[in-house]
């Protein structure tokens, strides 16, 4: 401590009367510090390691000094301030299956109050089945259930049976702590976001900080809260859409675990240690090379994208370049992030496009998600501007409007208003509406998070932490995504940049998305999913090298 801390000491002889139970509390002391093994009863940490440090040390080659011990300990004892005591090695939260009110053939794991031997064998039962497959999420924003729906989709699409696992749904102290972390970092976005200036700056840069310290915190938390997964067989795959996700997964023992390596900036909490890791960009594959992540676990997929997307990418650009053609209203989608930290932002956004919509030269359509005072403060500014609008507040709203609005019908529906709104009480009908509705609109309006990576031409709006200014790098790299518009005044001019008449920059993102849907860019949840089902292995490093080399 004192070498970490550069102090001089001088070193005295011991007194006489020091006993050896002084010397006991001191190492006590020191393990406590410095988060050492052998006290906390865990069986991972019997392997002359701590196993957050172990599994670090192990895929990265970076050793934890006593400073990065202190300052895990540190985070760790802020996080779980507040909370019981847990001993993970002995918990198993049970659950129950239920299938999906909204998505057909779709098993959701639900917290159980039937804490029978029979009702966690029945559910054993059920998971062990063939073509099964844990898809693991946290209901953190709209970007890891995006993530984690992509994967769903692909897993009905190609036959299989998928279950989605929300660490947060089940009512125990593990989901607690994690639902405590999620409400800290979305109240820090919106403050970030509304404030602006150097709050923002600071919150950004805070963003980047995911060092090897990060990766052992995550580490240390999915150790610490791995009951939620462990009365689930082992031999089921598991394709976790957040790393604390699959770090429980690998320390429950789960044979098969791939982990989505969301965005496009590298950290090291991003990755799991003894899963298969799948990254959607080649430049990422690249850096995380340079940051010591063994090759043997890392794999180039392509985009996090959901299959109805992804396979009809080409017909819907061409069905847009046909409204192009005929010059018919651009139709433009605002997501808000799951965070809900885009008020201001918007409500100046529709003051610079009012003039626009009320001539209907352009259509609206603004998703709210679940956010009530987003969707009220909307709504307020709307009635304001003296704008008419449709609301929609239901899935079977969302896929009845899709329907009637379809791309490639060529022609706007009678009677039609210049903005449709949508509210959702539901939290799963909320983020999928924007996957649903991307195949009505011309244009995607979102930050640039996990919807940067969307076959569909997108305009970027100011990022919500420094680290989505990447995301929006890699769509202006593959010409279907705009630059990151930090300003409104700079998203409306890019706007009517879009909405020109035979737009120059709108031809040119449709035509780069089907270019790179031909070289399978947007496959990367389907590549997760054979990876699940064994149709690929982790031996197939040389097609994934080449794939790398087409897709760069």
């Amino acid at each position: 401590l004192a070498q970490a801390l550069k102090l001089k000491i001088h070193r005295f002889p011991r007194p006489e009367g020091f006993s050896a139970s002084s010397a006991a509390m001191g190492g006590a002391i020191c393990r406590i510090c410095c988060n050492r093994p052998a006290e906390s009863g865990d069986a991972l940490d019997s392997m002359g390691k701590p196993w957050p440090y172990k599994q670090t040390e192990d895929f990265v080659h970076q050793s934890a000094t006593c400073r990065d011990r202190n300052y895990v300990s540190f985070m760790m004892g802020m996080t779980f301030a507040g909370f019981p005591a847990l001993n993970p090695g002995e918990r198993q939260i049970p659950f129950e299956v239920q299938q999906s009110p909204i998505v057909e053939g779709l098993g959701l794991l639900e917290h159980s109050q039937s804490n029978t031997d029979e009702s966690m064998q029945q559910v054993a039962q059920i998971l062990s089945s063939s073509k099964t497959v844990i898809v693991g999420s946290v209901r953190m924003g709209y970007g890891h259930h995006r993530i984690a729906y992509s994967a769903l989709t692909w897993a009905l699409e190609l036959g299989g049976k998928p279950f989605l696992l929300d660490i947060l749904s089940p009512d125990c102290v593990e989901a607690a702590i994690v639902r405590n972390m999620d409400k800290q970092y979305s109240r820090m976005s919106r403050i970030a976001s509304n404030l602006g200036g150097m709050i923002d700056a600071m919150w950004g840069k805070m963003m980047l900080q995911g060092d090897a310290n990060a990766l052992r915190c995550c580490l240390a938390l999915s150790q610490k809260i791995r009951g939620i997964m462990a009365a689930f067989p082992k031999d089921t795959p598991v394709i976790s859409s957040h790393p604390i996700v699959g770090n429980m997964a690998v320390a429950c023992g789960f044979k098969t675990v791939i982990n989505l390596i969301f965005d496009n900036y590298p950290q090291y909490f991003v990755l799991v240690p003894g899963a298969i890791n799948l990254v959607q960009s080649p430049s990422y594959f690249d850096k995380l090379l340079d940051m010591g992540c063994p090759s043997h676990s890392l794999f180039l997929a392509g985009h996090w994208v959901s299959s109805d997307l992804c396979i009809n990418a080409v017909p819907d650009s061409k069905a847009r370049l046909g409204r192009l053609e005929k010059n018919l209203p651009r139709r433009f989608l605002i997501a808000v992030g799951g965070a809900g930290a885009q008020r201001a932002f918007l409500e100046e956004l529709l003051q610079g496009i009012a003039g626009l919509l009320r001539e209907k030269r352009i259509r609206i359509y603004l998703n709210c998600g679940d956010h009530g005072h987003i969707a009220d403060a909307i709504t307020a500014k709307l009635q304001a501007l003296g704008l008419e609008f449709n609301q929609v507040t239901s899935n079977e709203g969302t896929v009845a409007l899709c329907k009637k609005e379809a791309l490639d019908k060529l022609e706007e529906p009678a009677d039609w208003k210049a903005v449709t709104l949508f509210r959702f009480d539901s939290h799963f009908a909320a983020f999928r509406c924007t996957d649903l509705v991307i195949r009505a609109v011309d244009v995607l309006v979102t930050k640039p998070s996990e919807l940067a990576f969307f076959p569909v031409p997108k305009l970027h709006i100011r990022r919500v932490g420094a680290h989505e200014a990447h995301s929006a790098v890699r769509a202006q790299e593959l010409g279907d995504g705009s630059v990151e518009c930090r300003e409104v005044s700079h998203a409306v001019s890019k706007l009517h940049q879009l909405i020109e008449r035979n737009s120059p920059l709108f031809r040119l993102m449709n035509q780069c998305i089907m270019k790179a849907a031909e070289t399978n860019v947007y496959d990367g949840s389907k590549v997760a999913c054979e990876f699940a089902f064994g149709d690929r292995t982790a031996d197939a490093a040389a097609s994934v090298k080449e794939k790398v080399l087409v897709t760069a």
